[in-house]
Order: C-alpha cells, then structure tokens, then sequence
C-alpha cells in the first residue's frame, strides 16, 4: 500500500527513491515545452517539420506540443500515472517521425531525436516503478 511516497512493509516505513533521469527527462520537456512556446511568439524555426507535419501551419504546431509538454513534463516530475503514459506515448511517436525523416534525409537533427526518444523510452519503461499515483494538486489535504 502506497500513502503520500512512503511504503509501507511489515510495520516498517521505507521511501520511495526518486530517481534523477525521470526529474531530468521531466525538466527537458518542461524547458523544451517553455522554448518551443517562445519560439511561438518570436517567430523560430519551423517545428512543423520537425514533427512530420509539414502542411499543418507552424503556430498550430507549437502551441500544441508546448501545451502538451509544459504539464506532462510538471507531472512526470511529480511520478503521476498520466504522465508516464502520455510521455512514453509521445516519446515513441518522436521516435518513429525522427526514424522516418532519419531514412529519408539523414540529417543530424533527426538521429539526435531519434536517440533521445529511445533514451526516455527505455528510463521511463525501466522506473516504472516510480510512477504511483494520480493528479494532484497543491490545494488537496495531504493526510
């Protein structure tokens, strides 16, 4: 039985080790989901293209995947279940756009995505462990 990150065994409380590469993986999408938003509004490099997406306009883009990385990144930090899923889901998607456009271009960008996204893919599959609860929220009562 898990209750607030302790576990509990045999009448002996033990804590749940949380590991630095999910708060790292957690902090680059934050940071990436914080630039790719800025790029929005200064007019960056086209992401669209990046993501495979090349007639979907730009800003559409951008503001969708910041919108999905800012939060997922916060609560992959804090082990949420829904983070778990929706970053091993979009790190497998980043994975096979960056090994499509990897064979068809073979341009650095591409193997360096492709490379990462293996990366969180197999850290988060590995420290799944980690992952425990729901949302929460900083109002709830903590009991």
């Amino acid at each position: 039985m898990i209750i607030n990150g302790i576990k509990e065994r045999c009448g002996k409380h033990m804590k749940i080790k949380h590991s630095m590469i999910i708060t790292f993986i957690g902090g680059f999408y934050v940071f990436g989901g914080i630039i790719i938003l800025l790029s929005l509004f200064f007019n960056g490099s086209a992401i669209n293209i990046i993501f495979g997406l090349p007639d979907v306009p730009d800003h559409i883009v951008k503001l969708c995947v910041s919108v999905i990385y800012i939060p997922a990144g916060y609560f992959y930090i804090k082990r949420s279940k829904i983070a778990y899923w929706i970053i091993l889901v979009c790190a497998v998607i980043t994975f096979l756009i960056s090994a499509d456009l990897t064979t068809i271009t073979g341009m650095q960008p591409y193997i360096g995505n492709l490379i990462y996204s293996l990366f969180v893919i197999i850290s988060t599959l590995l420290r799944r462990k980690e992952f425990v609860g729901g949302l929460t929220t900083p109002f709830e009562d903590k009991k």
